[in-house]
């Protein structure tokens, strides 16, 4: 049963994946109709079939290349999906809200309730998730992150500790002031050249996401693969050191390690401080 469900949400992540390859699209180029518009080819502009719509699949299967024109698609796409695929299942396996009983007649036959409270936030991290995606994405495309999903996210994650109650008003609030602070004072030094005003937007978030002391930990980790991912590049000779690079992605990095790991992360950290 949990292997049938971690392969359905695989493929409704992978699914949704692709329907936001189509919101990066359109957002970008300001085009309408995002929920209701046929998906067309961006070089010919053939409406493209159902059949060549399969998330991972189709990609595969017709090798990188349109069906109709032949020009190349985009890696990113694939990515997308299959990201957005293995997000769904992990949160799942963080938020396992899959109840095993063992029949009280045959102990060998498993019924299975679900945990609705663990439910609810597999359901709002999911979310998160989804809003997570699209700024990674769209970051590392475009180096911007537009305020509807920066400010829909804020709006998201403040309503759902609210309801769900895992994390305390104060904290939210403590969380939110402490990382958009430390990267206020970063913008205010720079005069906007280190950071931009999406980077402000996202302290917001992570700081409302997961409180004041594992958003300092989130920065941290997203301050060392930034730094690390930067130094690999330029000794590949990809960028020099005026070149610009997207934060979002990192940021987003280190925000995901500590929502999966986060307690682990701190414990094993005070643990090496007691040696």
């Amino acid at each position: 049963m949990k292997l049938i469900l971690v392969t359905t949400l695989f493929i409704l992540g992978a699914s949704i994946g692709s329907f936001l390859s189509v919101v990066l699209y359109r957002v970008k180029n300001n085009k309408k109709g995002i929920f209701l518009s046929r998906s067309i080819c961006t070089k010919c502009n053939t409406k493209i079939k159902a059949r060549h719509l399969i998330p991972i699949f189709s990609y595969l299967f017709l090798r990188g290349k349109c069906a109709y024109c032949g020009s190349k698609i985009s890696k990113r796409y694939f990515y997308l999906e299959l990201v957005t695929g293995l997000l769904f299942v992990v949160t799942f396996l963080k938020f396992n809200f899959l109840i095993e009983i063992s029949s009280s007649i045959n102990s060998d036959i498993i019924n299975y309730s679900i945990d609705w409270i663990v439910f609810q936030n597999f359901a709002f991290y999911t979310i998160v998730n989804i809003f997570f995606v699209l700024i990674f994405f769209y970051d590392l495309l475009f180096l911007e992150i537009p305020d509807r999903f920066s400010l829909t996210l804020i709006s998201i994650i403040i309503a759902g500790h609210l309801v769900l109650n895992d994390i305390t008003a104060l904290n939210m609030l403590l969380g939110a002031a402490g990382l958009l602070s430390f990267f206020l004072i970063q913008y205010i030094i720079s005069k906007g050249k280190w950071i931009g005003g999406g980077d402000l937007r996202m302290g917001i978030m992570i700081g409302a996401l997961l409180g004041l002391k594992f958003g300092i930990v989130a920065l941290f980790i997203s301050y060392v693969i930034g730094a690390l991912f930067s130094i690999v590049l330029i000794l590949l000779k990809k960028v020099n050191r005026k070149s610009k690079i997207p934060f979002g992605p990192f940021l987003i990095i280190g925000t995901l390690t500590v929502l999966f790991y986060g307690q682990e992360l701190l414990d094993f950290y005070l643990s090496l401080l007691k040696i």
